[in-house]
């Protein structure tokens, strides 16, 4: 069936293959992932440098290629095309790590073309392709979206943790990139860029929308688009892009590391498993409610308020010491990080506008995705040089503090021309 005959508004179907994708995503690059740390460096002999070197190489891959495949995002079958080719890709490098025994084929699998495959992935559809398919409704639908970033963290610790304990840390590679590569190889057949390629309007609107508060005009769906080049010429981007670099850092090696530090710190598998669940399950409910607030509440604002949050749990996180300590804290993150990614996301598509979308965020993707990878190696050898985790989440919380701070100051581009317009600041 055509999308535009679909019984109800197609843009939901992108919202589903946006909720299992990015749960699928955070599960590869965080959550099931993080299970491999201690018995692939215990039977290989790895320090925690080098097992997360291959998270800096990843980085390394993304930011070099992303700029350059951009833009393909924002065509007709690109997103389509990519995700599939990502799948294939996935499901391969993942099946392969069962036979590593250098760390070069570690970096080479996971890193490289690990990498290769996350520029196809869920993550990506999320960001450059669910924005493009609503403008009104936008918060609520990436609310809904990202409450799959949270069904990774209920999912895979505890399922990939069983897999290992089961068959051995060899065979669940295996089965963890089946499973995830099938899964996201029929999502991909669903994927379409925009509302107007396949005969509909975003919303569901009958008609293109009226212009929003701000009066900014553009690309025919009611809101301003600039070009690559002119958000490059903004200072809200280099601000957005500051502060959502070290959020990914502050996010990557934090989370990356509980499983390890919670089980060195005298929790069983299943206590660390089931916090993080806990993590996961509020977060992911928390989801919707940041993003229908955003409808309301200039976004930037309530991202400011979620990283002063965030640094604080990061701190008191340091403490724990019991199971019920544990399960609140993780509560607790669970709701000040639950937003960032609906916060960020609304930010670049609000302040930029949908037509280019792709071509921008391909320019910050190198940098967090840079940031983030590279949190892991840094707090690997923090790790390494103090035989503890304290130094390691200060600077996460650091750099979640700082990030709030940075993007108080970034104010929507044009906005002094439309401040004295109803609605004031519309992002």
């Amino acid at each position: 069936m055509r999308p535009a005959r679909w019984p109800f508004f197609y843009g939901w179907v992108i919202v589903a293959v946006a909720f299992v994708g990015s749960g699928i995503g955070s599960g590869i690059s965080i959550w099931g992932t993080s299970v491999f740390v201690l018995p692939m460096t215990e039977e290989l002999g790895w320090s925690r440098t080098e097992f997360f070197s291959a998270f800096a190489v990843r980085a390394v891959v993304v930011g070099l290629t992303a700029p350059v495949v951009g833009p393909w995002l924002d065509t007709r079958h690109g997103p389509r095309l990519m995700a599939i080719g990502s799948a294939f890709v996935l499901a391969g490098s993942m099946a392969l790590l069962s036979y590593v025994e250098h760390l070069w084929q570690f970096l080479l699998l996971y890193g490289l073309f690990g990498g290769l495959a996350e520029l196809g992935g869920g993550f990506v559809v999320l960001i450059t392709v669910l924005p493009k398919w609503f403008v009104a409704k936008r918060g609520r639908a990436l609310g809904i979206a990202t409450m799959g970033v949270g069904l990774g963290a209920l999912i895979f610790p505890a399922s990939v943790s069983a897999l290992v304990d089961a068959e051995g840390w060899r065979t669940a590679w295996v089965w963890f990139g089946a499973v995830t590569g099938t899964i996201w190889l029929l999502l991909a057949l669903l994927v379409r860029t925009r509302p107007e390629d396949v005969g509909l309007q975003p919303d569901g609107a009958r008609s293109a929308p009226e212009a929003p508060a701000s009066g900014a005009i553009g690309d025919g769906s009611g809101e301003r688009s600039l070009t690559r080049g002119e958000a490059l010429r903004t200072p809200a981007f280099w601000l957005l892009l500051a502060a959502s670099s070290l959020i990914s850092m502050g996010i990557m090696g934090f989370q990356t590391n509980w499983l390890p530090f919670l089980l060195e710190g005298g929790f069983s598998v299943s206590q660390a498993a089931a916090g993080i669940a806990v993590y996961g399950l509020v977060s992911g409910l928390s989801r919707p409610v940041w993003g229908l607030v955003a409808e309301r509440v200039p976004p930037r604002y309530l991202l400011a308020a979620s990283a002063a949050a965030t640094s604080a749990v990061i701190v008191l996180f340091l403490n724990v010491g019991s199971g019920s300590v544990l399960a609140a804290s993780m509560a607790a993150a669970g709701v000040s990080m639950g937003g960032y990614l609906i916060l960020h996301t609304l930010l670049v598509a609000n302040y930029f506008g949908r037509a280019h979308l792709g071509g921008v965020e391909s320019v910050f993707r190198p940098f967090m995705l840079g940031a983030g990878a590279l949190s892991p190696l840094l707090f690997g050898v923090l790790y390494d040089l103090r035989g503890d985790y304290v130094a390691a989440f200060l600077v996460a919380a650091a750099a979640w503090l700082a990030a709030g701070v940075i993007v108080l100051a970034a104010r929507p581009p044009g906005q002094r021309a439309s401040r004295g317009r109803k609605g004031g600041e519309a992002a």
